[in-house]
């Protein structure tokens, strides 16, 4: 296997950069490139080194650490180099560690080796690259919790919880002359029907996962002039948009980023809706739309004299009333605002909040789910306890509902990690920094 190198810190100007090496051939570079005996290193010890190149030219002065596999992060000899920092030295540093049969590491290749070398589990490498690419404190501290084995000690419940369930089927398959009493057909059922909430519960738990991880897209909409340049401006406390009376200020839509309460969110001011003569203006307005159409909530925004939307409005659209500072009334049920007096503007960031399912703090240190990839496997363990349940209740063959509720088992494997195909994990590194 190649030894693999890259910067482990943030690239740019800074006190220290750190070089990691990783491989069989790591503590052999690193008493090429310090121009002494790394082997006899002391494990885990900082040691004062001078970084040369090639020829034997001084590079830098830093301090040197070897770690020794497997009782290291990547299971192999892991050598890291402390040097001064700055994109020029770390290159020159990093030049000469090439230059010593090293080449340069992949993004995410240090924790998919770890992953390999059985150190890590495709769901903490999940949670590691929530960690260090969390958008606010709210979702580094869930990512944290995950990391620390939130959604790992509940999976491994839930699967003990089923190889039991799974047990009791297969003896009652292995043992048919003892029958299955009533009572015991019922504690079955209830036990998949409680295997069928707890997948249900995780599913719906990436809700939240996703929001406070990838952020809450917010398309405000409504009529010309009706104050939605205004009401963006008012919720991030700052003039971001254009605001006038001429109608159709608003051209192409505009976004403007946030974050409320820990949760990072995009609001997409959108063209006012009307039937526009300038081209320009109608492909903006096209455009809005289909921004709108992708986002996770639609603030309808109600002016003065506007005509009231139907009351059952489209799923994850809010109603909101502007300009209340000139003296009309909010229909019933609409929240009323006022970019003027700031009215109802705390209410509105709350009320987005809540409609990404953060209304408080209920996921810090619970299992919530990070990725698209989890949540495909707690559908399924879902749908598999569910189907195990309804043939229970239904007198189908144990032997069909064994299927299903091994079906179940292995897709609770899966949300862990377990027998992930290659393109998923070659999607997750992809994803992380060159040098983690």
């Amino acid at each position: 296997m190649d030894t693999i190198a890259a910067c482990a810190t943030a690239a740019g100007t800074g006190g220290v950069a750190i070089v990691r090496v990783s491989g069989p051939d790591a503590i052999a570079i690193a008493s090429a490139v310090t121009a002494g005996d790394a082997s006899a290193w002391a494990d885990r010890r900082l040691v004062r080194a001078r970084i040369v190149d090639r020829g034997g030219r001084r590079v830098d002065d830093g301090l040197a650490v070897v770690m020794r596999g497997p009782r290291s992060f990547t299971g192999e000899d892991v050598v890291e180099l402390h040097v001064h920092g700055g994109a020029v030295n770390v290159g020159a540093v990093l030049g000469a560690v090439v230059a010593a049969g090293a080449r340069l590491a992949e993004p995410g290749e240090f924790t998919r080796r770890a992953l390999e070398a059985g150190k890590v589990t495709v769901a903490e490498a999940e949670a590691m690259l929530a960690v260090v690419s969390a958008p606010s404190a709210r979702a580094w501290a869930l990512a944290q919790a995950q990391l620390a084995g939130a959604l790992a000690r509940t999976v491994a419940a839930e699967r003990a919880a089923a190889a039991a369930v799974l047990a009791e089927l297969e003896a009652r398959i292995d043992f048919p002359e003892e029958g299955v009493e009533p009572a015991d057909r019922e504690a079955l059922g209830v036990e998949l029907a409680r295997l069928e909430g707890a997948a249900g519960a995780l599913e719906r738990s990436f809700v939240a996962g996703r929001a406070l991880t990838d952020g809450v897209v917010v398309a405000v909409v409504g009529a010309v002039n009706a104050g939605k340049s205004a009401l963006v401006n008012a919720l991030v406390g700052a003039e971001r948009v254009l605001v006038s009376e001429e109608p159709g200020t608003t051209r192409d839509y505009v976004e403007v980023r946030a974050v409320w309460d820990g949760v990072p969110v995009t609001l997409v001011d959108t063209a006012g809706e009307r039937d526009a003569a300038a081209e320009v203006e109608r492909r903006g307005i096209d455009l809005g739309r289909e921004r709108a159409a992708t986002a996770d909530l639609r603030l309808r925004v109600i002016g003065p004299g506007d005509e009231l939307p139907l009351a059952a409005t489209a799923t994850g659209e809010l109603r909101v009333a502007s300009k209340l500072d000139l003296g009309w009334s909010a229909p019933a049920g609409v929240l009323a605002t006022s970019a003027v007096t700031g009215a109802g503007i705390a209410e509105l960031r709350a009320a987005i909040v809540a409609e990404a399912g953060l209304a408080d703090d209920a996921e810090a240190g619970s299992a919530v789910l990070l990725t698209e990839r989890q949540r495909a496997a707690a559908a399924a363990a879902r749908g598999a306890f569910g189907a195990a349940r309804a043939g229970l209740a239904e007198d189908a063959p144990l032997e069909v509902v064994a299927i299903e509720a091994r079906s179940g088992a292995a897709a609770l494997a899966a949300l862990e990690g377990e027998q992930v195909g290659e393109e998923v994990l070659d999607a997750l590194f992809r994803r992380f920094c060159i040098g983690k």
